[in-house]
């Protein structure tokens, strides 16, 4: 089975940014060298949520000064602590 080719040209618009929501996100402007390297054995994923609900974990975060991933984190280990408990 052949390998399909998809062309992006003309779908990626560069020119516009997007939509400043006032919370400045942590991080931003930051050189890679400066931000934190990555921890021993790190697995990535890749968390979509509906607009309100990120709304209000960016405010919660800015609101406590805490990164995203913190706030995430934390809440899992709660959330696995009580379901095999």
């Amino acid at each position: 089975m052949a390998k399909k080719t998809v062309a992006l040209d003309g779908l990626l618009n560069t020119e516009s940014r997007p939509t400043d929501t006032g919370i400045p996100q942590r991080g931003a402007g930051q050189p890679a060298q400066e931000r934190k390297p990555k921890r021993e054995g790190e697995k990535r994923l890749t968390l979509a949520l509906d607009g309100e609900t990120y709304r209000r974990l960016r405010m919660h975060a800015a609101e406590t000064d805490q990164t995203h991933q913190d706030i995430l984190e934390t809440a899992l280990a709660e959330y696995l602590k009580h379901a095999n408990a």
